[in-house]
């Protein structure tokens, strides 16, 4: 049997047949020195992305591919489940972040006892119906949590197996990972990162998301005050 990889990458992707290449091309060439295994997780592309991804399946990259559309948050929890490494990565799977960063990352994880890394794109090149609900909800978790980040919701990310196991994934929750994480007492590092521009496909996001990503972090901020209350009255 292979022995455990240290590090798993776990990818959802939705209709990226275009990003598919480089960015297996570009991690191989970034992790080459690691021991680390690729997984991703089609959530029902009509597109060609999980024949190309099939075609690049080897001992380190597998495929889970969803019968019909289960959302990020799914993908994700699919792909983490299945993760055997030590640590365990995420990244979006449309080339606008750089496996380039992962190395870093993992290195400050390993050194330095955080159980989860996560990137800041200081320069992030998205529209404003993208970095306007991200700005409005980094800055509801700062002032109501404290968790001090300025990019909770970056894709990026090196955590512990155990940390990633335990964070809740369902609904749109994929977006506040590293504030579930840090309700379950992780220790978490940030750090700034690459972010390029999409060029290939459309993105899945939509003003209509806006309002359901608040009305998520405003349930999850009341759930985590009320259990904050209860341990202080204890």
């Amino acid at each position: 049997m292979q022995s455990p990889p240290l590090l798993s990458i776990v990818i959802p992707v939705f209709n990226e047949e275009d990003n598919i290449k480089p960015l297996i091309f570009s991690i191989q060439k970034e992790l080459s020195a690691h021991n680390y295994e690729l997984i991703f997780i089609d959530d029902f592309s009509s597109d060609r992305t999980s024949e190309i991804i099939k075609s690049h399946i080897n001992s380190n990259t597998s495929l889970f591919a969803f019968e019909h559309h289960k959302g990020q948050s799914s993908a994700l929890a699919e792909g983490i489940k299945n993760a055997r490494g030590r640590y365990i990565a995420t990244m979006d799977g449309d080339l606008q972040n750089d496996p380039s960063d992962l190395p870093k990352m993992l290195d400050l994880i390993q050194n330095e006892g955080w159980d989860m890394v996560i990137g800041f794109r200081q320069n992030r090149q998205d529209p404003y119906f993208k970095t306007i609900p991200s700005k409005i909800a980094n800055f509801l978790i700062r002032i109501t949590t404290q968790l001090k980040v300025r990019d909770s919701g970056c894709a990026l990310k090196v955590m512990t197996s155990k940390t990633a196991k335990e964070i809740p994934l369902y609904g749109e929750l994929h977006r506040f990972m590293a504030l579930n994480a840090h309700i379950n007492g992780a220790r978490i590092k940030e750090v700034p990162i690459i972010h390029h521009p999409r060029i290939y496909g459309v993105s899945k996001y939509g003003l209509e998301r806006t309002f359901k990503v608040l009305r998520d972090l405003s349930l999850i901020i009341y759930k985590h005050k009320r259990v904050h209350s209860k341990r202080v009255e204890t």
